[in-house]
């Protein structure tokens, strides 16, 4: 999982200021962390585009996607 308050901080940074420059960037993560849950949560947190990952990983990713969705709708 990405740790939130390093890494994480500077995912958080590093969107804010490329969407300064340019609202419409378009940002995400790949590899192993974009078919971990707990990275795919943050990630909505963060506000970022996509994630990818492996194929075998694609199932867990989506249900992660989701959940996240629907967490931050409540």
């Amino acid at each position: 999982s990405i740790d939130e308050r390093g890494v994480g901080e500077l995912i958080k940074i590093a969107t804010e200021r490329g969407r300064m420059q340019k609202k419409s960037l378009k940002l995400g993560i790949c590899g192993e962390h974009g078919g971990d849950p707990a990275s795919i949560e943050f990630c909505e947190k963060a506000k970022l585009n996509y994630v990818s990952c492996s194929p075998y990983r694609v199932p867990i990713a989506r249900l992660a996607a989701a959940q996240a969705y629907l967490k931050k709708k409540k």
